[in-house]
């Protein structure tokens, strides 16, 4: 299955440039090549300038959902540039409200010349009035220099409009059964219906999951989780089921589950965007769980504090994405006095270096005694932004105490095998595929036509797909250093559905004598939200 974060399939052809022959190439291998002799590139030392490329947005959105921004920006000035962030502004256009920050990404680098393709969703809040508005971007980075605006300095280029429909005209009502709490796996599963009340508009929505002692959004909420996002027709409704792995953090009690449409911190008591279970649920974890054992025999401890660390961790071959995944871990306390808080924090790294780690979750012991085990069955949950792939199980221990653990060097541990990260294969997940695509040979400056097929091999449909296309010097692609030519934008594919299009790209008039590839490229973060 192809669930990377671009789905690639390109095509090494040769363009042709500077030769009177301009003829079409065809591929089903997916590999021809294009040579031009004796590319160069020589960078000097003007300051960089990331300008806007294009922008798109939907025709409508309701407020109290969510705006899918599809935004290209691309680094025009001589230099890479260092860690820089874009934030996004609702402005209305008659400039009779003030503009709305709608959220903010970060990106870490842009080599010279290099494009990025920013797609992401940005809560619209309820209270938004009706009416036409302006995205506009603000760039916050020292070395770029622009108009200084209040969420940094505007970056222009390729800017969206889009008409908002105040809540008044229909948006998400949703509804939900009784939660039922899985005692054994320590795993809250949920059934959630949601409707679009919107007559004209398909609606953007996901689900955030909270814990209420006292079942009101004033008070201190715990987050334990959210959906994915979800595309809802007009006057349609969808359902959602979700399973939701309780920390150990969490206290045993009773405890009304809030769920909401939007993240709480920008709605109120009296929205409509939010609602709770009728009665509460009763967290309680078995008490064989998180039981302590007694190694036989006096150990002579290695130092006066505290000294936890790994006695065996057993987990499974593979983690499903979006899932908990049950494993069994034990900790020990080799130490000489007890450990008052141990907080063991489980992570997935590509290496076994555990250099780029991505936290999973927590189990968190009291007061180990020392020479004293402890030995659970804990449900981790591999969130549904990561890659499917090849990963190292990772874990740290921290331990809060009085005195202090002083021997932290035995705190890291990395499993000794590594573990496959995947879709469930029951899953129901879309997965695009190329069959055909034909790219031209051309001068530069010259329009030329991409004809391309796709299809959908997967179980379930896909909504909102971009297919992107590329020419890049270099023969693996990277967006950052490609030049983007345009796209064909599908809004749906179901299963087993085979689409075709033509479209037709400028090559770029300022390409230099070298060899250059085509890339055709399915970006999965259009249609499946989880890849973030």
């Amino acid at each position: 299955m192809n669930y990377q974060r671009y789905i690639l399939y390109f095509i090494l052809i040769s363009l042709c440039f500077f030769s009177p022959i301009s003829l079409p190439y065809e591929s089903d291998t997916g590999k021809e090549v294009l040579k031009l002799p004796g590319l160069s590139v020589k960078a000097d030392d003007s300051i960089s300038d990331i300008t806007g490329i294009s922008m798109k947005l939907p025709e409508d959105v309701l407020a109290g959902t969510y705006l899918r921004v599809i935004d290209i920006i691309r680094n025009q000035g001589r230099l890479s540039t260092g860690p820089f962030s874009i934030s996004y502004m609702l402005e209305s256009s008659d400039g009779n409200q003030p503009g709305i920050l709608l959220g903010e990404i970060s990106i870490q680098s842009l080599v010279r010349g290099g494009q990025k393709m920013i797609n992401t969703t940005f809560p619209v809040p309820p209270d938004v009035r009706a009416g036409d508005y302006q995205v506009r971007r603000f760039i916050k980075d020292n070395n770029i220099q622009g108009e200084s605006g209040d969420a940094g300095s505007y970056l222009p280029g390729g800017e969206g409009h889009i008409h908002v429909s105040g809540i008044e005209e229909g948006g998400i009502i949703g509804y939900s059964e009784d939660p039922v709490y899985s005692q054994e796996s320590g795993t809250l599963f949920t059934r959630t219906i949601l409707t679009n009340s919107n007559e004209q508009y398909q609606a953007e929505t996901k689900i955030f999951y909270y814990l209420s002692q006292s079942g009101m959004i004033s008070d201190d909420l715990i987050f334990i989780g959210d959906s994915d996002n979800f595309l809802i027709r007009p006057k349609s409704e969808i359902t959602v089921e979700d399973s939701l792995s309780i920390s150990d953090d969490i206290q045993d009690g009773n405890y009304f589950l809030v769920f909401s449409s939007l993240p709480v911190e920008i709605i109120d008591e009296d929205s409509s965007a939010y609602w709770i279970s009728g009665d509460p649920v009763s967290i309680i974890r078995p008490l064989t769980d998180n039981r302590p054992t007694i190694p036989a025999g006096d150990k002579i401890p290695t130092s006066p504090e505290p000294d936890v660390v790994t006695v065996r961790t057993d987990y499974p071959n593979i983690l499903y994405i979006g899932e908990g995944n049950k494993i069994t871990d034990s900790v020990t306390n080799i130490g000489g006095s007890t450990a008052g808080i141990v907080r063991v924090e489980y992570l997935l790294s590509s290496d076994d270096t555990g250099s780029d780690a991505k936290h999973l979750d927590w189990w968190t012991i009291h007061n180990l005694k020392a020479g004293e085990t402890r030995t659970s069955q804990l449900t981790i949950g591999v969130p549904g932004g990561t890659h499917a792939g090849i990963y190292y199980l990772t874990k740290k221990i921290t331990v809060t105490s009085s005195p202090p653990e002083i021997n932290t060097a035995n705190n890291f541990w990395t499993g000794n095998r590594p573990v496959r990260v995947e879709y469930n294969p029951s899953a129901r997940i879309p997965d695009l595929a190329h069959v055909r695509t034909k790219f031209p040979c051309a001068n530069p400056g010259e329009d030329v036509e991409i004809a391309d097929t796709i299809t959908n091999i997967g179980n379930a449909c896909a909504s909102q797909v971009t297919v992107a296309y590329y020419l890049s010097p270099y023969s693996s692609f990277d967006p950052s250093t490609a030049r983007y030519l345009g796209s064909w934008e599908i809004s749906s594919i179901c299963v087993g559905e085979q689409l075709s299009n033509t479209i037709v790209v400028t090559v770029p008039a300022d390409l230099r004598n070298g060899e250059y590839h085509w890339f055709s490229v399915i970006d999965p973060c259009t249609f499946m939200p989880y890849c973030g």
